[in-house]
């Protein structure tokens, strides 16, 4: 009979990125870390985007406890998330988010039960 894995330290947090479904980056993903900003400027963003579309830091991604939350940065053409124009938005697993004229679908791990950690 096979024994329970048991977990060693602390459970691993869930994960998330990014992909890039059109324009330049076509196909491209992009992991998330704690902040990660969107926009063109290559000097302050972690996802630099060639859409002349964006705003030099468009939006952020925050890992707020378990959850990813999408911010708008006051961009001039605005974030929208599955079609609605968003200031704050909670992101879920299959999201897709439109900056300029990229979209790009929010993927994230599946929460682990404490049963399965």
């Amino acid at each position: 009979m096979l024994q329970k894995t048991q977990r060693m330290g602390v459970m691993p947090s869930r994960g998330a990125w990014l992909y890039i479904l059109n324009g330049r980056q076509v196909g491209r993903d992009y992991r998330l870390d704690a902040k990660t900003t969107v926009g063109r400027d290559a000097i302050e963003c972690d996802v630099i985007l060639s859409d002349s579309k964006l705003s030099a830091c468009h939006a952020r991604i925050l890992k707020e406890g378990e959850e990813f939350i999408l911010y708008d940065l006051a961009s001039k053409n605005g974030t929208f998330v599955n079609g609605n124009r968003v200031q704050r938005q909670i992101l879920t697993d299959d999201d897709i988010i439109m900056v300029g004229t990229t979209k790009i679908v929010f993927k994230v791990t599946p929460k682990l039960s404490p049963d399965l950690a």
